[in-house]
């Protein structure tokens, strides 16, 4: 079978894109074959045989010449792409976030820290002023985003078949009029056998790993408030980067914890491993209600126990006090409290983060499984 991927860029930063690279291999790995179309050109692109396709009239050019079976659309906010795809092709959605179904794209107010449950509809045009949905101030590109919303919603709810990654997501979907005979859920994240290092106990007890981008709805000034709340002699190592870069750097100084916090940028996945192996526990303090939180699952395959707000689709693999430990969404001092709790005592690190969970509950052998399953549905339902 050859699968089109569409995706609006193609690198490894985020985690979509890796989910993108992950499935891949798993395709090829088992036989198939893979064709990646992206949209956009980001820093780290990464420059090999996939196929950069800006327009709608390219896109039907690399279908002609390529002759795939199936179309496997994954983060794409060009609805008129999404339409074209589906005329063109059997196709399968991923609905890895929300920009389907939320004109801010994260389910989160700005003002306040709260979590949006409303449903996409006219409501998002006064809650945009009266809780900050987005950076937007115009009232004309307000309602550009809305419109924009709306397409892709309609592109979306066009396909025959959409995968969710958590139970959260299935919700929101059915919350904003999809059908649920449309919808199924497949977490994003699995595990080859040798994808689980050996467990080995933290090179560096006293540190906690925040993975992420560094943006607003990520939650970094809860995680440093906590810190500053901490012991003194514990760190923490920051992977990622992201516009808001600058002023976590000066929150931290004003804090007074910027010799306890390293940022490191974005990191390869080798040097990222690294610091899983570095750290006693990562710290997930996502304000926005995440749609999964696979960087979570990564941590637990290392033998590293999460602590998290208690938002979006984190719930449906953070099981509390049995692989880390849920906080109420913003209350840093509880955050604090939890990590202070975990960092002394080791033997509940390990007792919290056995790998054997994470290799029972997402085997990459039933992912491919229940995604071929997907494929032969729709090649069927086509036939």
């Amino acid at each position: 079978m050859k699968i089109l991927h569409l995706n609006d860029d193609y690198s490894p930063a985020g985690g979509v894109q890796q989910y993108l690279l992950s499935v891949c291999r798993l395709l090829r790995h088992a036989g198939h074959q893979n064709v990646v179309a992206y949209r956009q050109d980001s820093p780290h692109t990464i420059r090999d045989a996939a196929h950069h396709v800006p327009r709608v009239a390219d896109l039907a050019s690399l279908i002609a010449q390529e002759r795939p079976d199936v179309a496997y659309i994954h983060h794409v906010h060009a609805p008129e792409h999404v339409a074209e795809t589906a005329r063109l092709l059997p196709a399968l959605g991923y609905v890895h976030g929300f920009a389907a179904v939320c004109p801010g794209l994260a389910k989160h107010f700005r003002r306040g820290d709260g979590i949006c449950s409303y449903p996409f509809g006219w409501r998002c045009f006064p809650l945009h002023y009266l809780r900050r949905c987005s950076a937007a101030r115009h009232p004309r590109t307000l309602l550009r985003l809305i419109q924009e919303t709306a397409q892709l919603k309609a592109a979306f709810s066009a396909l025959p078949r959409l995968l969710v990654a958590s139970s959260y997501m299935h919700a929101l979907l059915l919350q904003n009029g999809f059908a649920d005979s449309q919808i199924t859920i497949l977490p994003p994240h699995f595990v080859q056998e040798e994808d689980i290092p050996p467990y080995t106990p933290p090179t560096d007890p006293h540190t906690i790993l925040f993975a992420g981008r560094l943006e607003m709805e990520k939650g970094l000034p809860y995680l440093l408030r906590a810190l500053a709340y901490m012991p003194p002699h514990i760190q923490l190592i920051v992977a990622g980067d992201g516009t808001l870069r600058p002023v976590y750097e000066r929150l931290a100084a004003r804090l007074g914890v910027s010799a306890r916090v390293t940022f490191m940028g974005w990191l390869p996945a080798a040097a990222l491993q690294a610091c899983y192996r570095r750290c006693a526990l990562l710290a997930l303090p996502t304000i926005m209600p995440e749609a999964f939180g696979k960087v979570g699952l990564e941590a637990l395959a290392h033998g590293r126990p999460v602590v998290a707000f208690a938002v979006g689709g984190i719930s449906d693999w953070l099981d509390d006090e049995q692989n880390g430990l849920l906080v109420p969404p913003t209350d840093w001092r509880k955050l604090a409290a939890a990590m202070t709790t975990l960092l002394a005592h080791p033997d509940q690190q390990a007792a919290l983060a056995r790998q054997q969970r994470v290799r029972r509950r997402y085997p990459a052998a039933a992912h491919l499984d229940a995604l071929l399953l997907a494929f032969d549905d729709l090649l069927c339902a086509n036939a």
